[in-house]
């Protein structure tokens, strides 16, 4: 018997899958690992894994065909698969609900959202697979005691003692059942597809405020138009069971008995017929609406951490730019680019922000780096320029113990690498490196060089925007170069007081 959850962490970037790791080893799960989908599909048929978190954006296999492909197999059909995406569009969403997915979480991941929704998810797996199993056992039990019956009744010389006996364990086999129904603190149900309820346990009545089963049977004929505040609700989950089989995690607000509104969230599946016709559907039901207003709560939070953040990273841009009156402003264009380039290749909007916060304080490792070298004028001998290299590595050192909700200290540290690993000061090349990252070293050299420098006069915007096409696919990453030159050739875009 495993002594904790597995969990299988699916992202073809290595930071993401150490940031994952060290929010949830922490926590006692146990975690395995793969970078893209066909080794994870290798690793779900190797390994004992409790649920699953799957990038969607991966080389060769997508995270929604890893979906696909895990629910084709029955035993993995209630395995509870969580995507971490930086998708925020519905259609998206949608695509990832109707693949088979339980869940989302959004990038850059926020580490007690991480962990509440895996809580959740492995909480309705235990209830799933103890449901599952006391289902199996007595199903077990009970074809197991008839096939004796049948054998007994075709014997003439049959024991009536243990024709009894066997009745005695089908009756408590199935008082054994009645009790888990009765007793649950979760909803259990059985509905027709239409939308009418067979059976409920008391604990689901009791959650839509009805004072027993029978009462809450009587009063809803369609569970639709009666329950769910939106009927395409309950019409969406209705598709998806009817042809997947199965759905999860699905959340949606009903409405009590005395019209107040309150957050659900069911799992159920489709019990079919010899035939292979659907007889009901059954499944549980947890109200979730201290969740729901807790991760309310939780977004008013970040998003005032992210203003005091904004705030935070001015003061300490101002900082670095007050000891050096030559480079005044660089980070604040290099920023600003950064951003618009980020804008035009229609990055999600947590991901402009963080460019944008970042640009805003690439240099701050200058602050380790003697002010004469930084306003010298004329040439840099050699030790000065590796003094001045050593800038990248020192932003690292101040940002990377801060709290941050994003990977500003791994964007500071890796703004000098290049797409050929002839940067510094690690040498990373090609998807090591953040495309985050890509757009702020592109935002840096053209802004680096078309600006003035005590060492060098302005070379100008179209001997930069020319290093840049020299070096795309090279140095730089080729699709944010050839948006870069868009930009300033085709729409105009200007660094500010350059």
């Amino acid at each position: 018997m495993k002594d904790h959850p597995v969990i299988l962490v699916v992202d073809d970037q290595p930071r993401n899958i150490e940031l994952l790791e060290a929010y949830l080893v922490p926590q006692g799960y146990e975690i395995v690992t793969a970078a893209d989908g066909e080794e994870a599909l290798e690793r779900i048929s190797g390994n004992p894994i409790d649920l699953i978190l799957l990038d969607v954006m991966m080389p060769g296999m997508d995270g929604f065909e890893v979906i696909r492909r895990v629910r084709q197999d029955t035993a993995h059909q209630l395995l509870p698969i969580i995507l971490v995406t930086s998708l925020r569009d519905t259609e998206d969403r949608v695509k990832g609900i109707e693949a088979g997915c339980d869940d989302f979480i959004s990038k850059p991941v926020d580490k007690m959202e991480l962990l509440a929704r895996v809580r959740s998810l492995l909480k309705v797996k235990a209830c799933n697979d103890l449901m599952d199993n006391y289902r199996k056992e007595l199903e077990s039990e009970v074809a197991g005691r008839t096939e004796e019956l049948r054998q007994a009744l075709e014997n003439l010389e049959q024991d009536i003692a243990e024709r009894k006996r066997v009745e005695e364990v089908l009756r408590l086999s199935e008082q054994k059942y009645r009790s888990i129904f009765e007793n649950s603190v979760e909803g259990i149900f059985q509905s027709t597809s239409e939308g009418q309820y067979i059976t409920v346990n008391p604990s689901m009545a009791r959650m839509h405020g009805f004072s027993s089963p029978e009462e809450m049977i009587a009063c809803i004929n369609d569970i639709g138009t009666q329950l769910y505040v939106n009927p395409e609700d309950r019409e969406r989950y209705r598709t998806i069971i009817e042809e997947k089989g199965v759905v999860n995690n699905v959340e949606a607000q009903v409405y009590r008995k005395d019209g107040s509104i309150m957050w659900t969230s069911t799992n159920a599946r489709a019990v079919r017929d010899a035939a292979g016709n659907i007889s009901c559907f059954e499944g549980t039901t947890e109200d979730i609406t201290p969740r729901k207003l807790a991760e309310e709560d939780l977004k008013q939070a970040v998003e005032k951490l992210r203003k005091n953040l904004i705030g935070t990273i001015r003061a300490m841009s101002l900082t670095v730019e007050a000891r050096d009156s030559y480079t005044a402003g660089h980070q604040r264009r290099v920023s600003n680019l950064a951003r618009a380039i980020a804008q035009e290749m229609g990055l999600p909007k947590d991901t402009i922000d963080t460019i944008r916060m970042a640009g805003a304080i690439h240099d701050i490792g200058k602050i380790s780096v003697p002010a004469e070298i930084l306003v010298k004028p004329g040439k840099i001998t050699g030790i000065e320029m590796e003094l001045i290299k050593v800038h990248a590595q020192s932003g690292y050192d101040i940002l990377k113990d801060v709290e941050l909700p994003y990977p500003i200290a791994e964007m500071v540290y890796q703004h000098h690498e290049r797409l050929n690993g002839s940067g510094y000061p690690q040498g990373l090349k090609g998807k090591a490196i953040l495309i985050e990252t890509h757009i702020l070293a592109v935002a840096d050299v053209v802004e680096a060089m078309a600006s003035f420098r005590p060492y060098r006069p302005a070379r100008g915007i179209d001997a930069a925007l020319a290093e840049i096409e020299k070096n795309k696919g090279i140095l730089y990453d080729e699709k944010v170069a050839e948006v870069c030159v868009k930009l300033f050739r085709e729409k105009g875009y200007q660094l500010e007081g350059a």
